[in-house]
């Protein structure tokens, strides 16, 4: 008889999943209105100082920011207003703490057509988000954020980054009593600038939430039951989760297969997004997300440096969860299926080996050349339900977002997505929506014959290439197997920062290629 496993399923720790919202823009930006929170704060006030955040675009004069600051500077605080653009300048006054924040357009040298030329919206995130660190050191009960010929871009980017910089992991699941936001008054900012800087933000942190969780609280059931715990009371989003009886029955052979050793068995999350006043005619756009919750490698096991920050690979999902958020908040008239396949990638005595052949939902079989290219599996079973749904739910196109390979950071760092596209006219949308978002990506080439790859004698294609060359293009090339005629992208990105870039402060995860997404979803409706 086989031995069985000794490894129990406990219940999770579930502090970290409603305080994630908490932490966010209702009680940051925009927030704290309620009677008991204004009362808090008023009564701190006699304790603590009120903090002004200005905001100077860069349209803004030196003669026009002076103006609007209202104070009587000496001259070495006069030669750093408006002549030093690019960084932040404290200035203490009679009346509190003052941070200006003087924006400049950024520029990099061969840019390629201006594509990694920072936006207005990315220059005042990455910005502004560096205000937060300073201004929580000091106990301020009140913060005034005030622009200066500032774009909506600009105030949407600011605000934004003063949500990214205000998450701190440690303050969400070891609160401390003296470690309260201030709360945060915005002055000259249009309503719908407001709203879309807060649905915007309160998505980016959930999903670097989503990231930063450990493995042993995130598994396939905790993420599951989580998603539909938040969509519960929603009008839009409905939640389907198909549990192991639902995969066999589906034939998801790759799933399960990568799923199987684990305690917790493999799901498959739909998120199926259907706002009111939308016409029935209009075809839903469909994205898929890798959910490995963690990623030990299976048989073909990870060293324990590159198993180290394992619980970051279910990056693409937690990007997709945030996305699933931002449209049940913002309630973008544009219907959406997002499916997650979710599995962790254990080691047992039921793992997957090296030469077995999987069935996959779609009816390839693919030989298990590498248990560690497990990403590509559960994407594709994932991807088959998704381009096979039927009627009014069949998808006009498919985005999946995966942190599917080593080689692409190696290529690209860890900043920029690579993306591979099928259509050129899907691939360009998104690269203007890329740029306007500040997150950079890179388009990959889909080039077939490297397909070459992935052939063995005992079935339709193997999981991995017998070559260490073109790895990245070699599983996108996997992965359009699966998808027919469907207008189609992949992103392969990394979902994790070492430290301070693009608005998030601390390392962790920064919710990777959801900004650009939500950019591209706004321009349809727009256009």
């Amino acid at each position: 008889m086989p031995v069985k496993s000794s490894r129990t399923s406990r219940s999770p720790d579930k502090s970290w999943q409603l305080k994630a919202f908490d932490l966010s823009l209702a009680g940051w930006i925009g927030g704290s209105s309620d009677a008991k929170a204004a009362s808090k704060t008023a009564s701190k006030a006699e304790k603590a100082l009120s903090g002004r955040v200005v905001v100077a675009g860069q349209a803004a004069s030196t003669s026009m920011t002076l103006k609007h600051l209202g104070l009587k500077l000496p001259p070495w605080q006069m030669e750093r207003v408006g002549r030093k653009r690019g960084e932040i300048v404290h200035l203490p006054t009679d009346d509190g703490p003052l941070w200006l924040v003087q924006l400049e357009a950024r520029t990099v040298a061969h840019a390629h057509h201006d594509l990694f030329k920072v936006s207005e919206y990315g220059v005042a995130r990455d910005l502004a988000a560096q205000v937060v660190s300073p201004l929580l050191e000091q106990t301020i009960s009140e913060v005034k954020v005030e622009f200066v010929a500032a774009t909506d871009d600009e105030q949407c980017g600011a605000l934004v980054g003063l949500e990214l910089g205000a998450y701190r992991y440690r303050l969400i699941r070891q609160p401390r009593g003296t470690a309260e936001l201030p709360r945060i008054s915005v002055q000259g900012v249009k309503t719908e600038t407001l709203e879309a800087a807060q649905h915007l933000g309160n998505s980016l942190n959930f999903a670097r939430h989503l990231v930063n969780v450990p493995a042993a609280e995130l598994n396939p059931k905790s993420y599951a039951d989580l998603l539909e715990e938040i969509f519960a009371a929603s009008q839009s989003m409905q939640v389907d989760v198909w549990g192991a009886a639902r995969l066999k029955k589906e034939r998801m052979g790759l799933l399960l297969g990568v799923g199987q050793a684990a305690t917790e068995g493999p799901a498959l999350v739909h998120l199926k997004y259907r706002p009111k006043g939308v016409k029935k005619s209009v075809r839903p756009i469909a994205f898929v997300g890798k959910g490995i919750t963690f990623d030990t490698g299976g048989l073909d096991i990870k060293v324990s440096s590159g198993m180290r920050l394992m619980k970051k690979d279910m990056g693409g999902s937690a990007s997709l969860a945030g996305l699933a958020l931002w449209l049940e908040r913002s309630q973008l008239p544009v219907p959406c299926d997002i499916y997650l396949a979710l599995a962790e990638n254990a080691v047992d005595q039921t793992s997957v080996r090296p030469g077995d052949v999987l069935l996959s939902r779609s009816g390839l079989t693919v030989e298990i050349d590498n248990t560690d290219a497990e990403g590509r599996l559960v994407l594709a079973d994932a991807i088959d339900v998704a381009v096979k749904a039927q009627g009014d739910d069949k998808p006009e196109l498919l985005i999946n977002l995966a942190t599917l390979t080593g080689a692409m950071r190696i290529a690209l760092g860890t900043r920029v997505a690579g993306m591979f596209a099928n259509n050129d006219a899907l691939a360009e949308s998104l690269l203007k929506a890329a740029k306007r978002a500040a997150d950079p990506t890179w388009r990959m080439p889909l080039f077939g014959d490297y397909f070459s790859a992935l052939k063995t004698p005992v079935a339709d294609m193997a999981n991995s290439g017998h070559s260490r060359f073109g790895g990245p293009i070699v599983a996108a090339l996997f992965l359009q197997r699966f998808i027919g005629d469907v207008p189609w992208a992949h992103f392969d990105m990394y979902a994790w920062s070492e430290g301070n870039t693009g608005g998030c402060i601390e390392a962790g995860g920064t919710g990777q290629c959801l900004q650009l997404l939500t950019e591209f979803l706004r321009s349809r409706v727009q256009a």
